[in-house]
């Protein structure tokens, strides 16, 4: 394997790109299949139950997100170099299919591909597929965090309304769709973060012990406001969908005219990437763009911790309650840690 140190290109650093990371990659596409199994086998099961109701929301959020992200993934190819080639190529159809299943192939084989050329000291290759690996792990991040909120946040709110209605409920398949929901939700907006940065040469990577707090805080955050708001649907779910629209329509909104993202040349395609941004900060804030994120990390978290705390003294069990505000507490000291210990400026800040 090629040497691990950095490599200057005009005066920009390109971070090297290891084993381990090719290894996660080649992880995160046996996680997809694995993630897509779980999905459809629960919305089987609950065909077999006659939940009709519950196998209808389980394949809804499994269709709306593919057909959301696959729009986006198509959208984001058109504005990459080189992606309309690659639509012209492959086929509309073709993308839909890969951005569903095979989201990370591209950015595997030009992993190996950087690596072969850096192996062989062809550094025009090297640059060549560098550019390509980060671009492509741009846009797949892109599409993996819509997808976990719009398919897997679903998921794990239906499951936990289920149990909270009936502990019977809780079975040990149950449990391992918790545990690949949660985990997939925080490393989708780990490796988010992680590729935004990586995309822009001008900035330094995020190592590993950050990395891992990032990882941590990210569990932290969505656990906690997935208990709130399954709870809070498990008494009242039609009211629950409606307060949980409203809020992913005003993030949405305001991330339109506040950060101005384009990804597509329609405002429509526009709009309604920031409609799904809407839908991540009903559990968690993350930058739309590179911009200073004090105040907004500021405000986002107040409200939200107020949020938990009114329907924990109003609706939740105190030992639900406690468990509750203390992971959001935890979620945002070890932001507060991170920021000032682990984030890769400069200058040392606390946002």
């Amino acid at each position: 394997m090629a040497s691990e140190e950095s490599t200057q290109v005009d005066a920009l650093t390109m971070e090297p790109i290891s084993r381990l990371s090719m290894l996660l990659t080649g992880v995160s596409i046996l996680w997809r299949f694995v993630s897509i199994f779980i999905n459809w086998s629960l919305a089987y099961e609950y065909w077999l139950e006659e939940s009709y109701g519950y196998c209808a929301w389980t394949v809804g959020s499994i269709l709306v997100p593919m057909t959301v992200t696959s729009v986006i993934y198509i959208h984001t190819l058109k504005a990459a170099h080189g992606g309309e080639k690659r639509i012209l190529e492959r086929g509309v159809y073709s993308n839909v299919v890969i951005s569903y299943l095979f989201r990370d192939v591209y950015a595997l084989n030009y992993a190996i591909k950087y690596a072969e050329a850096k192996r062989r000291d062809d550094h025009q290759e090297e640059i060549r597929y560098y550019q390509k690996l980060t671009t492509e792990e741009c846009n797949v991040s892109f599409v993996r965090l819509f997808d976990s909120f719009l398919e897997s946040a679903p998921q794990k709110i239906l499951q936990l309304v289920i149990v909270l209605r009936s502990i019977h409920d809780f079975t040990y398949y149950r449990l391992i769709a918790f545990v690949v929901y949660f985990g997939n939700i925080a490393w989708c907006i780990q490796a988010y973060n992680h590729s935004n940065r990586l995309v822009q040469l001008d900035k330094h990577d995020i190592a590993a012990k950050g990395r891992s707090l990032q990882f941590l805080f990210l569990l932290c955050l969505t656990v906690s406001r997935t208990l709130f708001i399954a709870y809070v649907a498990s008494l009242f779910p039609i009211e629950t969908l409606i307060i949980c629209a409203a809020h992913a329509y005003l993030c949405g909104t305001i991330v339109f005219f506040v950060d101005s993202p384009t990804i597509a040349e329609s405002r429509f395609m526009n709009y309604l990437y920031c409609l799904c941004f809407g839908v991540v900060y009903l559990f968690i804030f993350t930058p739309v763009k590179d911009a200073p994120t004090k105040y907004k990390y500021v405000i986002y978290l107040s409200l939200c911790l107020l949020q938990n705390t009114l329907a924990c003294i109003l609706y939740i069990p105190l030992y639900l309650a406690i468990a509750i505000i203390a992971l959001y507490v935890v979620g945002i000291l070890l932001i507060v840690f991170y920021y000032t210990n682990c984030h890769p400026n400069t200058i040392p800040t606390y946002f």
